[in-house]
């Protein structure tokens, strides 16, 4: 195929010759600079040291990040405790808050009693929840009347005894103290 194509690039160049030009001279050659293997290798470790520098760069500041960020996470850690346990202090507080003294919880439990029921003994244990026996003759009419208030219901029937003509219902708080 280069043969046909110099033969075309020939014959072409023959008839756009002027008729006076008898041979075709060369290209003159252009003298090429000699090359210096030195620089072309300085060159490529360059181009090659480029990313590698920056990769080692990025190590050394994420190493400068990681230090800083485990000083500040120290100097911060008495404050996040600090706070954490005044957090935990108000929660305490909140749900002692919410929770009805003995008082309302007496108050409450006569209001729901059947007419013949009285309270007999109210005790609060150092383990929490009120303790409650009410004597009635009816202890599934009195175990009906709590349940109607949504703050009696927590209370739980935890014994019976008879006392004369009268039952004697223990009943006592669940969940006791937050």
């Amino acid at each position: 195929m280069d043969e046909r194509q110099d033969a075309l690039i020939d014959r072409m160049t023959q008839r756009l010759a002027p008729p006076t030009a008898a041979k075709p001279r060369a290209a003159p050659r252009i003298a090429m600079p000699r090359i210096d293997w030195r620089f072309v290798a300085a060159m490529a470790g360059m181009a090659a040291l480029g990313p590698l520098a920056t990769i080692i760069g990025a190590d050394v500041l994420a190493g400068r990040a990681m230090t800083e960020a485990a000083r500040a996470q120290a100097r911060a850690a008495p404050v996040l405790k600090a706070e954490q346990a005044d957090l935990a202090a108000r929660d305490l507080l909140r749900r002692v808050q919410d929770t009805p003294t003995v008082a309302v919880l007496i108050d409450r439990v006569a209001a729901q009693l059947p007419a013949e029921a009285r309270i007999v003994r109210a005790a609060r244990p150092a383990s929490g929840g009120l303790t409650l026996e009410i004597s009635t003759a009816d202890p599934d009419q009195l175990r009906g009347q709590l349940r109607r208030d949504p703050l009696l219901r927590t209370f739980r029937e935890t014994g019976q005894r008879r006392a004369g003509a009268m039952i004697v219902v223990t009943l006592r708080q669940a969940g006791g103290r937050p």
